[in-house]
This record gives C-alpha cells, structure tokens and sequence, in this order.
C-alpha cells in the first residue's frame, strides 16, 4: 500500500511516538468517530448584522437544543428597544415566539419584580443559508420584517500555536480504489497567522504538509482557502472553514483535492494545546 493509500489529504498517519501523551486526545477522537456519519451542524451563536444597514443587529446564543436571540431595533418613533426569543429547530430553520418585556428602570435604587412583563408579538424565525448568512423574519404586532443578515466580526481571531488534533478525513474518489476509506488519526499542526496570512505545518509520524493561502473571518468564525505540500511529493489545494478557537482549543472542517494523484478529502479536526 503506497504512503497516500495509508492516508492522503494532508498528514493522515500516526504512529507510537505521535500518539504518545495523548490520552485527551484519543478519547475526542474516539467521541467524534462516533458521530463522522451524521451531518454536521453548524452553531450560530453570535453577532449578525445587515452590513448595509448599521445601527440594529441581534445576538445569537446556543444552548442544548434551544437558542435564545435578542433583536436590537427601534420603535416608529426611531427611539432604540429590544425584542427576544427562544428559538427551536424544524430542519435547518429555527422560529419561535418573539417577545417584548419591561421591567425596572435601570436607574431605580432596587429591582422590583412586580414590574416585570412579558408579551408576544410575533413569530421570530432564522433560517441559515450557509455557515455565515441567514435570512431572519419576524413579525411585531402584525408588522412583518425580512433581512438578510450575516455574522458581524468584531475582531480578527489569531490563531497561531502547536496543537495534538484529532482528525477525521474521509477520502474519496481515489483511482486506486484501496485509498478511498474514513478514519480518525491522531497527529500535530504548528500554526503561524498573522492579518490575513496564514501557514500551517501539518504532521504525521514522518509525512508533514505545508498549507499555505488566505485567511478571511466571519464571526467568530474563521477560513482559509490553501494550497498544500508534502514532504512525500503530494501536492492540491485545500479549504479550511468554521474555524473556531476558544483558549486552548481550535476545532474546523476542511475540504479539499490532491492534484497529485486526484484524491477529494473532507473532514474535522478538534485541536487542543498539549500541556
């Protein structure tokens, strides 16, 4: 079996020495093989906004199977207000009741709860169209809104570092067809990003991948489209998408093609800072 027949799309071997210390690791991996058949869904807790029209937006919040939105708007006369929701799932679209509330008047000297009201307007509804769009619709009062919204990136995310990952990556449409199967393996990364420059040196036992390219960010969400190497001679391009990192913990989708000997690979990575 040739070296990309053991794993191709990147590194994709491991071996004693890369697995060694690596008991949080595995047990991610072991956790994420589990589920490598469902479909993958992505969290929309964030900022989203209309770009062509600053000044109101909403924030998403997931929790479990629920995700609470606040709708930051204004009154007919202009004068700012806020409206929420608990949102459900059908499918890929979440609605639910939209709600306005008063309360307490944030300058009184104690909270009063007898004050505090909750009335249904409406219906929110959100419906993604891909990881970083939307199209959210709501009702207030019989008055019905449609925007097209999408994430509203507050600052650009680094995230340069070495990382353990646990990858899964099925490979598909190989000529030979020994190379088209899906696994999880367990290998290293060192990231180098700055602004919109991104490296990253992806290993596996003795086979490691430069992937070179731009990095864009929507939200707290982050990509890269790459152009890739390796030190066996393979060569292709690939995506990086839905980036995400919290403090010692990077997880993404990549997708991607060897030119070299016409591989299509896609996969996820959940990537922590050893310690």
């Amino acid at each position: 079996m040739s070296r990309g027949a053991r794993d191709a799309a990147g590194p994709g071997r491991s071996g004693p020495a890369a697995a060694k210390g690596w008991r949080l690791v595995l047990v991610a991996a072991l956790c994420l093989r589990a589920g490598f058949a469902a479909a993958i869904v992505s969290d929309f807790s964030d900022l989203w906004w209309n770009p062509a029209e600053s000044g109101w937006g909403m924030q998403l919040v997931r929790g479990g199977d629920a995700t609470f939105a606040t709708l930051y708007v204004y009154d007919a006369k202009e004068r700012p207000l806020f409206y929420t929701a608990t949102l459900s799932a059908a499918g890929t679209v979440w609605s639910g009741t939209l709600n306005e509330t008063t309360g307490t008047y944030f300058g009184a000297g104690a909270y009063d709860p007898a004050k505090v009201t909750v009335r249904g307007v409406g219906v929110m509804t959100f419906a993604p169209t891909n990881s970083e769009t939307a199209i959210v619709s709501y009702s207030v009062d019989g008055i019905d809104v449609t925007k097209s919204v999408t994430r509203q990136t507050l600052r650009l995310e680094n995230l340069s570092g070495a990382f353990a990952i646990a990858t899964q990556r099925a490979t598909t449409h190989c000529p030979d067809a020994s190379m088209n199967v899906e696994r999880t393996t367990l290998e290293t990364a060192t990231v180098a990003h700055a602004g919109n420059a991104i490296t990253v040196d992806w290993t596996a036992g003795d086979r490691t991948c430069r992937l070179a390219g731009t990095y864009i960010q929507a939200g707290r969400l982050g990509a890269a489209q790459t152009s890739y190497a390796c030190s066996d001679g393979e060569a292709g391009d690939m995506a990086l998408f839905e980036l995400h990192k919290r403090d010692g913990f990077l997880t993404g989708r990549f997708q991607g093609h060897a030119i070299t000997n016409g591989c299509d690979y896609r996969g996820r990575v959940s990537a922590f800072v050893p310690e």
